[in-house]
């Protein structure tokens, strides 16, 4: 008898079950992937999955983890920039560039952030990255002269929210770099009376 035929265990297996998980629940969408279907996506068994990751739940939060990291990689690298008008529209054009890189995430997002029993576990890390993002953008908007920081800070950033949402709807039609671009002249004409598009 011949040993069964395995799959190699890839180098990271929680990055490697974690972007099976992505890949069913953008397919399948949240409630409609089991772990299973998650396994079998893997390519592995289901008891490795759960040594690695006790629930469906647990991977969700784990891509939700996911996500926070790159964009505060992204927001960190865009800091670098001293003209904070510069920094502004960096910011924004990263934040685009990273929806964009990882649109099956985004939409698993905005698709599981309305229902309540799914997200209650992930609740305090998404008001948590929210409030960290609205503090960057009030501390910059506040460099720029803005003549309210912490109201406009909001504003953008649900701004922000709502033309991702747009665009994961339709990537294809949805017109991202330039309405972008129009969000960081109107945010910078909220700062200043004649501002200069960075």
């Amino acid at each position: 008898m011949s040993p069964r035929r395995r799959n190699p265990i890839p180098e990271d297996p929680r990055l490697h079950l974690m972007d099976a998980a992505l890949r069913a629940f953008a397919r399948d969408g949240y409630q409609g992937t089991s772990v299973r279907q998650i396994a079998a996506e893997a390519g592995v068994a289901t008891g490795l999955l759960y040594h690695y990751f006790p629930s469906k739940e647990a991977l969700l939060q784990a891509l939700f983890e996911r996500s926070g990291a790159l964009v505060m990689q992204a927001f960190a690298q865009a800091a670098g920039e001293p003209d904070p008008r510069q920094r502004l529209a960096r910011l924004l054009r990263v934040s685009a560039a990273l929806v964009r890189e990882h649109q099956d995430f985004w939409r698993i997002s905005y698709g599981v952030r309305f229902q309540h029993e799914v997200v209650a576990g992930l609740a305090p890390g998404i008001a948590a990255s929210s409030a960290a993002y609205v503090l960057l953008f009030a501390e910059l908007l506040g460099q720029l002269g803005h003549p309210s920081p912490e109201v406009g800070a909001r504003l953008l950033f649900a701004t922000m929210d709502g033309l991702f949402q747009h665009y994961v709807l339709d990537p294809e039609g949805y017109p991202l770099d330039d309405v972008i671009e129009g969000l960081i002249v109107q945010t910078l004409m909220a700062t200043s009376p004649t501002p200069e598009a960075p």
